[in-house]
């Protein structure tokens, strides 16, 4: 009787120990805010564009090169070229207040830019899952032509087109 005793004190004490280094629990997943960095789906990219793009606090960046945006871009992007020698000095300039979601072609250049972000400072920045080849996959808009001159767009909504 004794040794059971003290094996159940013994149990209720650690488990004690276990909750209070736990930390505080989250009363609900709606209550809690979104993280501040992460990868997001394209349906969650097109949710946040429709949401924020135009607004002087969000920012839609584009890390390709020139000729892979020309090629076809997603509207409103701002473009910052992760192979010129200047990209970590200049992606020092931007607003880290901003909610910035970036992209590449297939999600490797945002993979090292992301926790470059976050070590500069940047507060809230998504990456978009998969990059623009993802996106124009499931028939997302895409535009052709230079970012800051004319250009064609496909689609019209930021829902995705129906698969035929």
């Amino acid at each position: 009787m004794r040794k059971s005793a003290t094996a159940a004190l013994t149990l209720l004490v650690v488990g004690l120990a276990l909750i209070a280094c736990s930390g505080p629990i989250a009363e609900s997943p709606s209550e809690e805010a979104d993280p501040p960095y992460g990868l997001i789906t394209p349906a969650e990219a097109a949710a946040l564009l429709g949401e924020r793009n135009g607004e002087p606090d969000f920012a839609l960046l584009d890390i390709r090169t020139d000729a892979e945006i020309e090629a076809g871009h997603i509207s409103g992007a701002e473009g910052l070229n992760f192979y010129d020698p200047s990209f970590r000095e200049r992606l020092a300039e931007l607003d880290r207040s901003k909610t910035y979601l970036i992209y590449c072609r297939t999600g490797n250049r945002t993979g090292q830019t992301v926790p470059l972000m976050k070590d500069l400072g940047f507060e809230r920045v998504y990456d978009l899952g998969g990059g623009i080849t993802e996106w124009a996959r499931l028939r997302y808009p895409v535009c052709v032509g230079p970012m800051d001159g004319t250009h064609a767009c496909t689609g019209g909504s930021l829902e995705p087109a129906s698969s035929l």
